[in-house]
C-alpha cells in the first residue's frame, strides 16, 4: 500500500522547517532584532541621564567602524551605509517611541547598566556580527525569503511599523547596493 500524499499543511511546515534549518532566512533579520532589543536599555540610560536620543558623534563613529569592516570584508560601501542607516534610524525611532511611553514614568534604575561598559560593548559586537552576516545574506539566491522572514520577525517582536520600515529599508539596500 502507497502512503497517502502529504497534506497541503504538511507540506507548509515541511518548507517552513527546510527553509530554517537550510538557513534561507538568513542571518541579518535574527540579528537586526537582537540589535533593537538592546534599545529599551539604551532609552532607559538616556532617560536616566537626561541624554538625547540622536548621539551623532556616536553614530559616525560606528558608522566609520562598520564601512571599515565592512570594505575589509569586500562589502560594497554604500551597501554597509545604507544597512546601518537603516538600523541606526530604526533605533532612534524605537527610543523615542519608547520614551514617549515612560518619560513621565517613576525614575528607572540604572544600576548595573552603563552605556559605555555594558551596553555599547555589546552593541558594537553585534555591529560586527552584523557585517558577517551581511556578507552572508549577500551571498544567497534567496533574499525575498531573508526579507520576508526579517518582517515577521519585527513584526513578531512587537515593534511599530516605523521602526521596521526604517529597518526593512536597510536591509533591503544592504542586500541589493553595489
Amino acid at each position: 500500500m502507497n502512503p497517502a500524499p502529504p497534506t497541503v499543511l504538511k507540506r507548509i511546515l515541511l518548507l517552513y522547517i527546510t527553509t530554517v534549518l537550510t538557513g534561507c532566512t538568513g542571518v541579518l533579520p535574527g540579528l537586526m532584532v537582537k540589535r533593537l532589543n538592546w534599545m529599551d536599555e539604551v532609552a532607559q540610560n538616556k532617560l536616566a541621564h537626561s541624554l538625547p536620543v540622536i548621539n551623532e558623534k556616536r553614530e559616525a563613529e560606528l558608522m566609520k567602524s562598520m564601512i571599515a569592516m565592512g570594505t575589509e570584508s569586500g562589502l560594497p560601501t554604500l551597501a554597509v551605509e545604507e544597512f546601518f542607516k537603516g538600523q541606526i534610524l530604526a533605533a532612534r525611532a524605537y527610543q523615542e517611541e519608547w520614551l514617549s511611553l515612560h518619560s513621565t514614568a517613576a525614575p528607572f534604575s540604572t544600576e548595573g547598566l552603563d552605556l559605555n561598559k555594558t551596553v555599547r560593548p555589546a552593541l558594537d559586537a553585534l555591529g560586527e556580527e552584523m557585517i558577517h552576516g551581511l556578507v552572508k545574506d549577500r551571498e544567497s539566491k534567496r533574499r525575498e525569503r531573508i526579507l520576508a522572514s526579517a518582517r515577521l520577525k519585527l513584526q513578531k517582536a512587537g515593534y511599530s511599523e516605523e521602526v521596521r520600515a526604517f529597518a526593512m529599508e536597510g536591509l533591503r539596500a544592504g542586500l541589493t547596493l553595489e
